[in-house]
């Protein structure tokens, strides 16, 4: 269970950059439900409606809050600014050439993340663990002429996609 208290004293000292820590720390997969979850949350802490509406959008556009809908939506929260629709389109454009320095997948899917959007590991194993709690991300066994072994599945569900 989050800490209402704490909570409630990072949103009032208005530094963006803490309540992303915190918000990452205490919700490490995600805070699960709709886009309305954040703003209650941010309510439960003793935010007026209006307060908790302006909070959710503020730390969702400085990039560290993400909602990412479908069949398991959450909030996934990092400690530095990630734009998830630039990580869509280079997983388009660009994972199915990369081969990372690990034979584990997602070790292999980290390093990618951490690359391509210049961040540093613990940023990039945030997103991934968010995108795998959404059911964004998941192992398997790829079997082609090239490669057989397990590999990080992508697949951005169409609700997401039309966000980008």
């Amino acid at each position: 269970m989050v800490n209402l208290e704490q909570l409630k004293d990072l949103l009032e000292r208005g530094d963006v950059a803490a309540l992303a820590r915190f918000l990452t720390d205490s919700y490490p997969s995600g805070l699960v439900g709709e886009r309305d979850a954040l703003v209650t949350l941010f309510m439960k802490a003793g935010l007026s409606h209006a307060e908790a509406v302006r909070w959710a959008k503020r730390i969702e556009e400085e990039g560290y809050a993400h909602h990412l809908p479908g069949a398991s939506p959450r909030w996934v929260f990092t400690g530095k600014p990630v734009s998830f629709q630039e990580l869509a389109r280079l997983i388009e454009s660009e994972w199915g050439s990369f081969i990372g320095s690990s034979s584990e997948a997602p070790e292999e899917a980290i390093e990618f993340i951490e690359k391509q959007l210049g961040l540093d590991r613990k940023t990039a194993a945030e997103v991934y663990r968010g995108l795998e709690a959404a059911g964004y991300a998941s192992v398997v066994f790829q079997d082609a002429v090239d490669i057989n072994r397990d590999r990080v599945l992508f697949e951005f569900p169409e609700v997401f996609l039309k966000q980008v």
